[in-house]
């Protein structure tokens, strides 16, 4: 479903209107809260709501959550400028937060090895082996 069919349906039904843009106000809330954050330290973390005069912050782990007690009301005072009004914040550890995916690995052949393995390549009485190892050697030769 495309986002402009969805506009769509959310117009013609007053529910979905109203959870539409009570979606967006947390999104919104969640973009401002973070924007004042170091990088890492914000991705690692969302706000949630804000009732009763309350901030409630999700943080992945204990050590974020920690950080983010350190703040404290500091946290507050971006938002203030930004509309919203809270006078005391909650964090909380969210253990269901799904941490980033892992860089890939990536497994280096210097090129004095490559020159190595290829020599070695050619005294190689297998066939196979032989073959294998020189297709190791074109395959990090073209991608450095």
């Amino acid at each position: 479903m495309s986002e402009r069919q969805f506009e769509d349906i959310a117009r013609g039904d007053s529910t979905l209107r109203q959870l539409t843009r009570e979606a967006n106000a947390l999104m919104a809330l969640d973009q401002v809260f973070r924007s004042q954050l170091p990088p890492q330290l914000a991705e690692a973390c969302r706000a949630v709501r804000i009732r009763d005069g309350e901030l409630v912050v999700f943080a992945n782990n204990g050590i974020v959550a920690a950080r983010l007690r350190m703040m404290g009301n500091s946290l507050l005072v971006p938002l203030e400028a930004r509309g919203y009004s809270a006078s005391k914040v909650r964090i909380k550890v969210d253990i269901h937060l799904t941490p980033p995916p892992p860089p890939p690995k990536r497994i280096g052949i210097s090129q004095q090895a490559l020159a190595e393995i290829e020599a070695g390549a050619q005294q190689v009485s297998n066939p196979l082996v032989s073959a294998a190892l020189a297709r190791l050697v074109a395959h990090h030769k073209s991608r450095s």
